[in-house]
């Protein structure tokens, strides 16, 4: 109460120490039955006292600990108070909690052993009898009356008493041998805090047993002798006297005491008529059989009133005594098993007789007490668990009395050992099962157990190779000092600790990324650490590749800026080079140097559109076109970055027939291929070949081939590098693998040509041997001669109008080109600069136009909401929108908000052309509907 008072105090709660001391000095003045009160806080720091005490910790004390953990009122064990002055001491501890209810403190007390005698009225004690108290572990805390020789303070009690009491939960009786060797009989009581906890302490009283047994040895005693007198003086009486008034009486004495030592304990002399001096003897007889009867009837009453079950069995192995007590753990009362002694045996459990019989037969052969546990069958049906325990007693002459047997019921203790066990198995099946790391390790950094994914992740064959040793040699250096950091938070304060990525190192020194977490646990009865692992491999290879997309995405971003900018430049670029190419005669040699300029304006935009490509911001497009033109392309590139002393030897057959497919994603496999065979050959300055030739895959082949038989255009890339390991060989497609060094690939080149050539409807094979080079081989069927000649024979026809246009781009050069190429084409164009000044002039004059061709991208006002503001202000205005980059629009986007027309930057005068001719007579055919 003390405790629990001063724990609520504001001081206390707050672990003021010099409010707290001046507290607990009050507290220890008024009660002076405490040696000191003190506060500790949860390092085992002494933070206040009630008596001045030296700097000592108690963190290593176990009711310190339970305390903290438990969070209730806790008794202690006895201990060597480590502060001054030293002096043995029992200890009570109560935890300090804030208001969400969270340990902040313990506060403890302390009282002097020598206080137990105040407990004790101890002042009529038989000679070498005794009062004791022992604590939760046998060790002895108060003996009276004091024998430090004997029964020292502080040491524990005899193993076998203790042994045979320390799982009792109620109190009980036990004979046997002290610490001075005396036998006696003891009775123990075990106490409690609250009637659901384990015994915190016991109480004992003993007697000597020869004290117990001294009446009825005493009474034998007397009454042999007086025996042996009357007889003599039956004699003396017959020979003096020898008459018939004497001789009645002896002999009615004789024929008592035969009836008396035969087992008639009811039988009297009743002698009154007799002389003085045989009555007497008649009395003192008759007072012998009253005495005897009554110290039988005292042993009998201490024996029938035993807790446990007790029987005597004789030297014969009959049953001589059965303590009442028989009948509440059998069912079966005392009488029915002296009248049936092999009624024990029959009531032995039928798997355990075997085990009994065993027992019975090595217990006739030894002479020490004998231990074993079997179950029995009630007499109501239901199964009790015994702990049988049988001793030999034998006369001082070394004579066999037979042996006395204790049984005690243990069904409960059994009940709860089956469950410890399932519960052990639950928790291994569950543990071992884990597909994460678990591993126990002690207070000294040593691993205690270890699980299977666990002894997997370090790489071990057998637990054997862990356990007991340290922890510290599966962990990377790095780490060591944070670990010790996490292991001292665990065993001193008794939390978790936080997961944390760490790098552990396997048996074959191999470094594994781990994640890490662990909890404080009581394992095998000591305070360690449950530890959780889980590999963390294919997380850090996906958020690898996270970031690499990411990476990619952001140049994708990059890439659309500057494909947009691009654009801007090109546009002017190839747009008046058209208008030369018709203005400039034919033949003439600024004619040529025009169409060079034009022809290098569309090789920029097919780079512009590779780039867009590469970010997976173009719209691929499938069209007849000769591999063989991408190839000189992509080797003219390739050769101006790859060094000199690296050989580039080409081969391509010219009049290759056309394929259907996508220029950027052809370019895209050629260049992807040359680099990878450029770094095969960077180390070696080996050479690089790269051959192209229409083939015809035969009907023969094709059973032994993926390409199906036809005229396929065959690809040849081929090195003379390092070779490809046949190991690596069956990944050399998959997503982000790669042996290359960092910062020489991402492992998406060759996983990108595949789906490339599988995309149009091709085939693709490798060669490599290990030191001799590697060989790409790719397959691509060829069009036939009449699927693409109609496209590519038709001529050129740009359609004209003399229509009113609204032409709107924030670049002055773009608009200057625009308006000559529309202008040329018949159409009557008025322009703007800014997207704001051309819906002021549309509003002025809605009906002064016919169509709009605007720039998405623009200051103030972007084309796709100009567009809206135009359609808003005239509903039936077509709109054409220019871009040159835009996540913001597509065609799908233009058409959802009513415009009519798509165009991608650079533009060339037909596309132009032919898309404003389209959306004005879609608009005439409209209107006139």
């Amino acid at each position: 109460q003390i405790l629990a008072t001063l724990a609520q105090t504001h001081a206390v709660r707050a672990m003021d120490s010099q409010r707290t001391s001046a507290i607990l000095r009050s507290v220890v003045y008024k009660n002076p039955d405490y040696l000191n009160v003190i506060a500790v806080d949860l390092h085992g720091e002494i933070v206040a006292s009630g008596r001045p005490v030296e700097p000592t910790n108690l963190a290593d004390r176990s009711h310190f600990r339970q305390a903290l953990s438990e969070k209730r009122f806790v008794v202690g064990e006895y201990v060597v108070k480590r502060t001054t002055p030293r002096q043995p001491t029992i200890a009570f501890t109560y935890p300090v909690l804030n208001q969400q209810e969270e340990v902040i403190g313990v506060l403890a007390a302390t009282l002097d052993l020598d206080d137990f005698a105040k407990f004790f009225n101890v002042t009529a004690l038989p000679l070498d009898s005794f009062v004791a108290v022992t604590d939760r572990n046998g060790t002895r805390l108060f003996y009276y009356p004091p024998r430090e020789g004997t029964h020292p303070i502080g040491r524990p009690i005899v193993g076998k008493v203790w042994e045979a009491v320390k799982n009792a939960q109620e109190p009980g009786i036990t004979i046997d041998h002290g610490s001075d060797g005396m036998r006696r009989i003891m009775a123990f009581q075990p106490v409690r805090l609250d009637g659901e906890e384990a015994p915190y302490i016991y109480m004992w009283a003993g007697i000597p047993e020869a004290v117990v047994l001294q009446p009825a040895n005493l009474i034998l005693a007397r009454n042999l002798i007086l025996g042996a007198l009357a007889a003599a003086l039956a004699l003396t009486i017959t020979w003096l006297v020898g008459g018939k008034t004497l001789l009645a009486p002896i002999n009615r004495l004789l024929a008592v005491t035969q009836a008396f030592a035969s087992g008639q304990l009811s039988s009297r002399s009743n002698i009154r008529s007799a002389p003085g001096e045989l009555a007497t003897l008649a009395a003192a007889f008759d007072r012998m059989a009253e005495a005897l009867i009554e110290g039988q009837e005292r042993l009998r009453t201490i024996a029938d009133f035993t807790y446990d079950w007790e029987y005597w069995v004789g030297p014969d192995r009959r049953l001589v005594w059965m303590s009442p007590s028989c009948e509440r753990f059998t069912g079966y009362a005392a009488a029915e098993f002296l009248e049936n002694h092999d009624l024990i045996e029959r009531i032995v459990h039928p798997e355990d007789i075997a085990h009994f019989q065993k027992h019975i037969i090595q217990e006739g052969t030894g002479d020490r007490g004998e231990h074993v546990d079997f179950r029995i069958v009630h007499k109501s049906g239901h199964t009790v668990w015994m702990n049988h325990h049988c001793l030999p007693i034998r006369r001082p002459d070394g004579t066999l009395l037979g042996r006395r047997v204790s049984n005690r019921d243990i069904t409960d203790r059994k009940r709860m050992d089956q469950q410890l066990q399932e519960s052990e198995s639950k928790f291994r099946s569950l543990v071992e099962g884990a597909p994460e790391g678990i591993y126990v390790q002690d207070d000294a950094c040593r691993f205690v157990y270890v699980n299977t994914a666990a002894l997997h992740l370090f790489g071990a064959q057998s637990p054997d190779q862990l356990v007991g040793m340290p922890i510290l040699d599966r962990f990377h250096p790095d780490a060591h000092e944070d670990i010790c950091a996490r292991i001292r938070m665990l065993h001193i304060e008794k939390r978790k600790v936080p997961r944390r990525e760490r790098v552990c190192l396997r048996m074959d020194g191999a470094p594994v990324p781990v994640e890490i977490s662990a909890v404080p646990i009581v394992f095998d009865g000591q305070n360690w650490s449950l530890v959780f692992v889980q590999d963390i491999t294919e997380r850090k290879q996906t958020q690898a590749r996270l970031e690499q997309a990411q990476k990619m995405e952001a140049i994708g971003a990059l890439a659309g800026g500057i494909a947009h900018d691009f654009n801007n430049l090109l546009f002017p670029i190839m747009g008046l080079s058209e208008l030369l190419l018709e203005d400039l005669p034919a033949g003439s040699p600024e004619r040529e140097n025009v169409a060079e300029i034009h022809a290098a304006g569309q090789r920029a935009g097919d780079l512009v559109n590779q780039i867009l490509s590469f970010s997976r911001q173009a719209e691929h497009k499938k069209v007849p076109i000769r591999f063989q033109q991408v190839l000189k392309e992509v080797i003219r590139l390739t050769r101006a970055t790859i060094p000199s002393n690296i050989a580039m030897h080409d081969d391509l057959q010219l009049d290759c027939g056309p394929i259907l497919a996508d220029p950027t994603n052809l370019h895209q496999v050629a260049m992807n291929l040359i680099t990878n065979a450029y770094h095969a050959v960077e180390q070696s300055s080996g050479s690089i070949t790269i051959t192209f030739r229409q083939i015809q895959m035969p009907q023969a082949d094709a059973a032994h081939t993926t390409p199906a038989p036809g005229a396929y255009a065959l690809l040849t890339v081929a090195d003379t590098g390092h070779g490809i390991p046949a190991s690596v060989m069956p990944r050399i497609y998959d997503p982000y693998f790669t042996t290359k060094a960092q910062g020489k690939g991402t492992g998406l080149g060759l996983a990108v040509v595949y789906g490339i050539v599988q995309e149009h409807g091709g085939h693709i094979r490798v060669r490599s041997e290990v030191g001799q080079g590697t060989v790409f081989d790719i397959y691509l069927p060829l069009l036939q001669r009449d699927e693409g000649a109609g496209t590519m024979a038709k001529a050129v026809v740009h359609p004209t109008g003399s229509e009113r246009l609204l032409l709107v781009d924030d670049e002055e050069a773009i608009v200057r080109m625009e308006k000559q190429m529309l202008e040329r084409l018949g159409y009557e164009v008025t322009t703007r600069t800014s997207s704001v000044d051309a819906l002021e002039a549309f509003k002025a004059k809605p009906s002064a136009y016919d169509l709009v061709i605007t720039d998405m991208a623009m200051p103030n006002m972007t084309g796709d909401e100009l567009s809206r503001r135009l359609i808003a202000v005239r509903a039936d205005i077509p709109v054409i929108i220019c871009t040159g980059f835009s996540e913001k629009m597509s065609a799908a986007k233009a058409h959802q908000i009513g415009i009519k027309g798509f165009l991608m930057k650079p533009l060339v005068r037909g596309d132009l052309a032919n898309m404003v001719r389209k959306v004005l007579d879609a608009a005439q055919n409209e209107r006139a509907d």
